[in-house]
């Protein structure tokens, strides 16, 4: 099937950059039942993942194709299409979409799904077509119809709905698998993203298939997605990019980073920057290092993540899980090493403070206070009073 050999009403045009230049697109009023799902949408990209590992084919019919990938688009973010159907049934659909001429919606899948769900509710043959811009699939490359894909949705919008891990997923596909589409530079620019930021984001993309790796899932991205490993990853991002860093020990902290993910309780993010603080203390890290060597609880715990039994286990219920035992002793050993850090930091804080006083009060020049005013001066004797009487204060303790 061509669209473009099809004789839709016209009802709009929309302007389109593609191929380095933009062009004025006439908009088509065309028929759902003629179109299908992008299952290269990135923001469904784990859930096609989980599909394909499941070692499913996609459906060549387009009915059962699109029933299938409904559901992640529905899953990936059920709130903002609910919102997106409601707007679509009080107002009609506003911003035409973008499809190739086989049928392949690129741009507009959310508006696609509300459609063809107000359909099967009875809302109205009025819902039974698509607005939107028809390319011709031939005219254009992957890398041009990706460009477009980029533009149209990244902007402000799609960087609130779009989940974090189908974000770093999409990444990888584009700048970091051997099929990549972009250099950082062109993507960066497509995106309007910082190149330095897009550097941060496909580090932490990288962190990601490290971690998949650390658990024999390699590539699962699924895994990741329910696991909300995001947090964590920007947490161990920062540990591991930190000038404080031992790098002698860092492929030891980042074990040690990675197995906290599927061992510590609770807001992971939240314990994984209490652990930050032990970690980028050289003294406490190699104290908690050399600890979780003497008692192989590492060696243990890796020892089970490559069984087997428990690799199948992982991928089916998309979770790590520990025996009871192994998870205590790790936890019980970071919580301790936490907990001392925390009294050694809370018995450093007084002084810290003073040194820190010291390095003002050294910063105040003689001259300066000099030239202030009458009234300025009586108020600069009263705080030196106030320091003369918490120096007799603490020194009467020190003394004691």
């Amino acid at each position: 099937m061509n669209l473009t050999e099809q004789a839709f009403e016209k009802v709009t045009e929309k302007i389109l950059s593609l191929a380095g230049k933009s062009e004025n697109f006439p908009v088509y009023r065309i028929p759902i039942d003629l179109l299908k799902y992008n299952i290269k949408n990135g923001r469904i990209a784990t859930y096609v993942s989980e599909y394909q590992a499941e070692g499913k084919r996609f459906p060549d019919s387009n009915d059962e194709l699109n029933f299938v990938i409904e559901q992640y688009i529905e899953q990936s973010n059920p709130n903002e299409l609910a919102k997106t159907k409601r707007n679509i049934k009080l107002l009609g659909q506003i911003e035409p979409a973008v499809v190739l001429s086989n049928g392949v919606v690129i741009d507009g899948n959310r508006r696609f799904t509300s459609l063809r769900q107000l359909v099967r509710e009875g809302q109205g043959a009025r819902f039974e077509y698509l607005n939107a811009v028809i390319l011709k699939s031939g005219s254009y490359n992957e890398k041009d119809i990706k460009r477009l894909e980029l533009n149209l949705q990244h902007g402000v919008a799609a960087k609130i709905d779009y989940n974090p891990i189908d974000r770093l997923v999409d990444i990888y596909w584009d700048l970091i698998s051997e099929k990549r589409i972009f250099t950082p530079e062109e993507y960066a620019r497509e995106t309007d993203m910082k190149l330095a930021e897009l550097k941060k984001e496909i580090a932490i993309a990288n962190l990601m298939l490290d971690y998949l790796k650390f658990i024999n899932q390699e590539k699962k991205f699924y895994i990741a997605r329910q696991q909300k490993i995001d947090g964590p990853l920007r947490e161990i991002f920062n540990i591991l990019n930190s000038p404080k860093l031992d790098k002698d020990n860092e492929e030891d902290i980042k074990e040690i980073l990675f197995t906290s993910i599927f061992t510590l309780s609770g807001d992971i993010t939240r314990e994984i920057r209490d652990l930050k603080k032990v970690l980028l203390d050289k003294e406490a890290s190699q104290e908690l290092i050399e600890n979780l060597d003497n008692s192989e609880i590492l060696d243990d715990i890796n020892d089970e993540l490559n069984q087997e039994e428990n690799i199948k286990k992982v991928e089916k219920e998309k979770r790590v899980e520990m025996e009871p035992e192994l998870t205590t002793v790790f936890r019980k050993m970071v919580d301790e090493s936490v907990d001392n850090k925390k009294i050694s930091m809370a018995q450093n804080e007084p002084i810290e403070i003073l040194a820190k006083a010291v390095n003002y009060l050294n910063k105040i020049d003689a001259e300066s206070v000099n030239r202030l005013s009458m009234a300025q001066k009586a108020e600069f004797g009263d705080y030196l009073t106030k320091i003369e009487q918490k120096d007799k204060i603490l020194r009467s303790i020190i003394n004691a």
